[in-house]
């Protein structure tokens, strides 16, 4: 496939190898699969959390609590669950970029205090985990480069040097993707570069400004910030915390903030002339809490080290009681949705869908559709297959499903998966 289709090279053979459709699993297989990549994300939050708070002196048990928090955190808005954790192909696609990152960091961070055999390995390290990260998507590709670029520019001494050493290693890995023969096949058949370069710029901003506007309006990151600030001053108490490293400049990690989201963001105004997809979105997303949460903690280092007496904050407590009232509300609600509401919208309370999903009986109704659909197939149902379309479709899981058209690609993928000719998939009514 990457002469064929696409140069994301670590998504390809992860797809190709841990994706148990590749070897005609279903079911059991697919849900481990899903799982595994919870999994994943969970452990490289706890992996990050530990390295960039060493010398803190909390529990274990704390340090899996706040990858927990931080990990709700993370999927309380996301863009869209279905695309990012049940489909997996954009699960080995999105996610994985995501865990890698998280480990680069982890490694990057656990670094800082090792002897210098050991900086060469971490330094080692940390360029095979990004070299892997940036073969996943250009949403993170690109990012990620300019990024490393950016770093080498600020650095100075031996840290511009190991700066340096990764920021060709990432720009080897995006030569390898972008110039992938598949990729030039592809963008026959895309507008690439043709609405201008002003129009790709333009369009980038305001959709920043949309995603700053939609993540924060609902005021959840905000108030969690807030919740944090105390935390935050106390942790500036350890001098020689490993998170203060990448929290030295809170102007230009602000900065960072919209940046990362426009780098991201622009790859597909300029091949597509349109807005990523979902799956990249609930991506640009993660990034987005994790940076903003950083730029905070060094705002808050930053008001700490100028102060010659230790930083003391404290919420009063009918602030700090409001803002979790706010957020329980929150837990119950969303702005995008009702009861009734089976559409799907910019940003939404997973949470709440979750629950609505499940309480409404949807999810158990969608499970029995799928679960009678495989029974048939795999039975004695004719070389070209009509089933009924799925009448329970709950947002939180499914991306798509095949339709009343044959040759659509994922009709036939459906077809060659159960070794048919075809398969079509009907409302119930039409069937007669």
């Amino acid at each position: 496939m990457y002469w064929s289709w696409s140069g994301r090279y670590t998504a390809l053979v992860a797809c190709s190898l841990l994706n148990p459709i590749s070897f005609g699993q279903l079911g059991t297989a697919y849900k481990l699969a899903c799982l595994l990549q919870l999994v994943l994300l969970f452990g490289a939050l706890v992996a990050l959390l530990r390295a960039l708070l060493r010398g803190a002196a909390g529990t274990f048990r704390q340090l899996l609590q706040a990858g927990a928090g931080a990990f709700l955190l993370l999927v309380y808005h996301l863009p869209s669950t279905a695309e990012c954790f049940y489909w997996l192909t954009a699960g080995y696609t999105y996610v994985l970029a995501v865990v890698l990152l998280l480990l680069a960091l982890a490694v990057l961070a656990a670094s800082f205090g090792a002897q210098r055999a050991g900086r060469r390995l971490g330094i080692g390290a940390v360029a095979g985990l990004l070299f892997l990260a940036v073969g996943c998507n250009e949403t993170v590709a690109v990012p990620v480069l300019l990024l490393a670029w950016a770093a080498v520019a600020v650095l100075r001494g031996q840290a511009r040097r190991n700066g340096l050493a990764l920021a060709l290693v990432v720009s080897l890995g995006c030569a390898l993707a972008f110039a992938a023969p598949g990729n030039v096949a592809r963008m026959h058949g895309e507008p690439f570069g043709k609405p201008g370069i002003w129009f790709c710029l333009t369009h980038t901003a305001l959709f920043v400004a949309y995603c700053l506007v939609t993540w924060l309006g609902n005021g959840v990151l905000v108030a969690v910030t807030m919740l944090l600030v105390p935390a935050l001053a106390r942790l500036a108490r350890f001098p020689d915390l490993p998170l203060h490293r990448f929290a030295q400049r809170p102007v230009l990690l602000t900065l960072l903030v919209p940046a990362f989201l426009a780098a991201g963001l622009f790859p597909s105004f300029w091949v597509r002339s349109a807005a990523p997809p979902l799956r990249a979105l609930s991506l640009l997303h993660i990034c987005f809490v994790l940076t903003w949460l950083l730029a905070a903690h060094a705002w808050v280092l930053y008001a700490a080290r100028r102060r010659e007496q230790p930083l003391l904050l404290a919420l009063p407590g009918f602030v700090r009681g409001g803002l979790l009232v706010w957020l329980l509300c929150t837990f119950f609600t969303d702005y995008n949705h009702h009861l009734r509401d089976a559409g799907h919208r910019f940003s939404t309370n997973n949470s709440f869908l979750a629950y609505r999903d499940l309480l409404h009986g949807t999810a158990a109704r969608y499970d029995a559709q799928l679960t009678a659909r495989y029974a048939y197939l795999r039975g004695r149902a004719p070389l070209h297959a009509q089933v009924p379309a799925l009448e329970a479709t709950p947002i939180i899981l499914l991306y798509g499903d095949i339709g009343p058209d044959s040759a659509n690609w994922g009709n036939q993928a459906y077809a060659g998966f159960f070794h048919k000719k075809t398969i079509v998939a009907r409302p119930a009514a039409a069937e007669h």
